[in-house]
């Protein structure tokens, strides 16, 4: 069995549920017209008995149709059903329906809404099989030359065209959806890609760069003790990205708590650079991991900034709550910079900053100017 797709399912649950209405609707208005117009040759006790039963049969029929799965019985249940009222024709309606060339009695109604149920909750062939022997039935039990058995295979072929489109419509529905949320996928696909290559380069900038960027400046000398162990720091953080390339987007949205994570990088020694005098004053704050991380690795890339450019031993790391999301400043008395003024190849406050708080639907901003100090402001809100 081929699967069906969401547009495909929810034609064939609307098909059933019309299918219901209709047999509940008919039958209660068959069973109008055959006790009000009963008359002979209609027998009241085969009248009575065909009532009865077609409305039980209905109300039984009505209840499973509306279920989400409903037996494949049920629909030769309701073709029987109505095969047996046809046949029984002659002894159901009054001698003037009977004279009539076109069908206009109350079985007529049922074997109506018989053919067009089996169009809806069959397949073809064997929806257009059981209109033609519907129309059989009928002209059994109810002989001689009339319109109606031609009537009721006319309404099966064009009930059975209306369906047919409608089905095309919507296997041609699914064929699309399935289309746009393969793009899709392979749209977020690219995108954890780009992610996962982003955030590898900024681990990158902020270790194996910013040492060598040390070492060429000359803060750490080849004879220097610090360099092995920032070497080694170094060597770990592009193992763990091998070992776990995934890891951090795996984790992105479990609670993590913001203020311990800022105060272990605060209390964490930075190999090869001048230790600072930190004030710290973040209250206990959790947020989505993928928001810690960025934040603390935001404030990393600050204080590192202060450590080699600021020309100071001093700064200030707070935290407040925004509404719902949070804002975090990294605070110098520095000698400064201009913001203009930095070259685009920089990469620091770009992408180690500004990129990561992107990343995560957050915004940073540097706020500097010669003399003056600097101070990053990180916000967030979910």
């Amino acid at each position: 069995m081929l699967t069906q797709g969401p547009a495909q399912l929810q034609l064939r649950r609307k098909s059933a549920r019309l299918s219901a209405v209709l047999r509940a609707v008919s039958s209660v208005g068959a069973a109008v017209v055959a006790v009000v117009g009963l008359a002979p040759p209609a027998r009241p006790a085969w009248v009575a008995v065909a009532v009865v039963g077609l409305l039980v049969w209905s109300g039984l029929f009505t209840v499973l149709m509306f279920r989400p799965e409903h037996p494949p019985w049920l629909y030769a249940g309701d073709i029987a059903v109505v095969l047996v009222l046809c046949l029984a024709h002659g002894k159901l309606v009054p001698a003037e329906v009977l004279g009539a060339s076109a069908g206009s009695g109350w079985v007529d109604m049922v074997a109506s809404t018989g053919v067009f149920i089996a169009q809806f909750v069959l397949r073809q062939p064997w929806a257009m099989a059981a209109a033609i022997a519907i129309a059989v039935a009928y002209a059994v039990g109810a002989p001689g030359v009339r319109e109606a058995p031609v009537i009721l295979v006319l309404q099966g072929l064009l009930a059975a065209a209306v369906v047919v489109l409608l089905r095309h419509g919507a296997r041609r529905a699914d064929l699309a959806l399935s289309g746009e949320a393969s793009a899709r996928a392979s749209a977020r696909a690219r995108s954890a890609a780009r992610t996962d290559e982003l955030e590898q380069q900024r681990l990158l900038h902020d270790t194996v760069l910013a040492t060598l960027t040390i070492v060429g400046t000359g803060s750490i000398t080849r004879d220097s003790a610090a360099l092995p162990e920032r070497a080694a720091a170094d060597l770990a953080v592009i193992e763990n990205l091998r070992a776990h390339p995934g890891a951090a987007r795996d984790a992105a949205h479990d609670p993590a708590p913001l203020d311990v994570a800022l105060r272990t990088l605060v209390l964490t020694r930075r190999v090869g650079l001048p230790p600072l005098d930190i004030e710290f004053d973040v209250p206990p704050l959790d947020l989505p991991y993928e928001v810690v991380v960025a934040l603390s690795q935001g404030v990393a890339e600050a204080l590192t900034n202060v450590a080699q450019h600021a020309n100071t031993h001093a700064a200030r790391v707070t935290a407040r709550r925004a509404g719902e999301g949070v804002t975090v400043e990294v605070h110098d008395s520095g000698r400064g910079f201009d913001p203009m003024t930095v070259a685009s190849h920089r990469r620091g406050l770009r992408e180690s900053v500004y990129g990561r708080m992107r990343a995560v639907g957050g915004s940073a901003r540097a706020e500097s100017s010669p003399g003056a100090g600097t101070r990053v402001v990180l916000r967030w809100e979910p």
